[in-house]
């Protein structure tokens, strides 16, 4: 049995949160810089890809509010290893906007509110998309249900006669209040055909703590619909995974 690992490398925004101030400060031809932008953002979400781009559609969003309520930028400095990275508020950074010139502050106010009126209707088209799969995605829980406090398990996805499993890790970021992270680490991909799940995990589990005891959860996903697996599928996974484990712990 073979373990696979996703190749990591980082991931860059299509479009800096400061674009407003690259160049001249011109509310026609930040028009023509939007239309490029969703464009790009039109390819990804007709095939359903929702990640990264919902993210930096958060994060675009997030930053014309802020430059309207407080006049500063809103942005990240950290790097983005895999496609669907969660910011968290501990992640954001604000700065002072560049210096503007008398004549050009009536067009910075109009681009800042046909801006936030477009990224709000695009922000609300992309998380009905989202809903529409969170809603199609179901999770039960086949094994040590007792154990959901380790907060560290396996989940496992068939499609396509293809079985996926993953080992995952639960951590909550320290100073930052109800915020958590979720890593998701590949250990199997192959035919489902003949497989069985618990041997394959707990083959995989042996490594996994400093004994061999398999005692960790283990979540079976399904979908009712088709969607991309690492845009969309997989980072729903992560999400609807940390909510059930945090939702059962605070019930205890």
């Amino acid at each position: 049995m073979s373990t696979i690992f996703m190749n990591m490398k980082t991931y860059k925004f299509i479009m800096e949160t400061d674009w407003i101030f690259q160049g001249v400060i011109d509310s026609e031809q930040k028009q023509y810089v939007l239309l490029d932008y969703f464009q790009k953002l039109n390819v990804q979400f007709e095939s359903m890809k929702l990640y990264p781009m919902f993210i930096e559609l958060s994060l675009h969003l997030g930053n014309i509010q802020t430059l309207i309520s407080q006049n500063k930028l809103l942005y990240t400095d950290k790097k983005m290893l895999k496609n669907d990275e969660e910011l968290l508020l501990s992640d954001l950074r604000m700065k002072e906007i560049p210096v503007i010139d008398n004549d050009e502050i009536d067009e910075y106010k109009k681009i800042l509110k046909l801006s936030l009126n477009q990224f709000h209707d695009y922000f609300n088209f992309a998380k009905s998309l989202w809903s529409v799969a969170y809603d199609s995605i179901g999770l039960r829980v086949i094994r040590n249900q007792k154990n959901l406090k380790s907060k560290k398990g396996f989940l496992y996805y068939v499609s396509n006669e293809i079985i996926y499993i993953w080992r995952y890790n639960i951590r909550k970021v320290y100073n930052v209040e109800n915020e958590y992270r979720t890593t998701i680490k590949k250990v199997y991909e192959g035919k489902y055909e003949n497989i069985n799940v618990h041997d394959l995990i707990s083959q995989n589990s042996i490594n996994y703590e400093k004994n061999n005891e398999f005692k960790f959860p283990v979540f079976e996903f399904t979908c009712q619909n088709e969607f991309p697996l690492y845009e969309t599928l997989l980072p729903i996974f992560k999400r609807k995974l940390t909510s059930f484990i945090n939702q059962h712990n605070e019930k205890e």
